[in-house]
């Protein structure tokens, strides 16, 4: 089954809700899932609309957090965004800038939510499949959906049939998060950090390396792959 995701993001509480009904029923049918387009529309009110390309991560997170939801809560097997380059819209990855009706002159600029999909589509490859992540608190007791706080920290695992894992993070909380990876089957994973952010530069950066076990800041406003292997 291919779907698309506009229209089913707001109120913030449906980005689940829908996602939910929809793998209960696609269960019923074992059917899978692709999400196979969207971008920013009117009701997207959280960012503001459609209207206006951002070159922010105010737009990239909000999509990250579509990505998480869509995978990890509807099971799309691929994920795919509307189109690569566009006007004064919200609908590309990369800005076009023109004065030529025939596109043959101007220039183009990237956008935090290029580099945000990357966090993604870089490094979980074709086969890989998707890992269960239980969260904990500092007791040790479970946390109920703690792989998703929709103003915080959202993360998904995965292993590619090479064997290497990969953790998407996301921090959509205003302030800097922390955790540590110690546990299942990627207990003596050595990480290597990259990062995406506001910062200039930080676009898929290597940060840098660590060990299961270890604390890894998360810091505000930004997505985070660790790679390990």
């Amino acid at each position: 089954m291919l779907g698309h995701s506009y229209w089913t993001t707001t109120p913030l509480s449906e980005l689940r809700n829908i996602r939910c009904q929809l793998r209960d029923t696609l269960d019923k049918h074992q059917v899978g899932f692709w999400q196979t387009e969207t971008c920013i529309m009117g009701n997207d009110e959280e960012i503001g609309g459609g209207n206006g390309f951002d070159h922010t991560m105010k737009t990239a997170l909000y999509v990250a957090r579509i990505i998480h939801h869509d995978i990890v809560y509807a099971r799309a097997e691929s994920w795919q965004w509307w189109r690569a380059i566009g006007g004064d819209y919200k609908d590309g990855l990369i800005r076009e800038y023109t004065t030529d009706d025939n596109f043959l002159d101007g220039r183009v600029e990237d956008s935090k939510l290029m580099w945000a999909l990357g966090n993604y589509s870089r490094f979980i490859r074709p086969g890989a499949v998707r890992l269960s992540v239980s969260a904990f608190d500092q007791t040790g007791a479970l946390i109920p959906d703690g792989d998703t706080d929709q103003q915080g920290l959202m993360c998904s695992a995965y292993k590619n049939v090479d064997g290497t894992y990969v953790m998407v993070v996301i921090n959509y909380a205003n302030e800097e998060k922390e955790f540590s990876i110690h546990k299942g089957k990627v207990g003596n994973t050595q990480w290597q950090i990259y990062r995406t952010s506001d910062k200039e530069g930080e676009n898929l950066l290597p940060v840098r390396t660590v060990k299961s076990g270890k604390t890894v800041q998360i810091p505000a406003r930004s997505i985070v792959t660790l790679q390990g292997k």
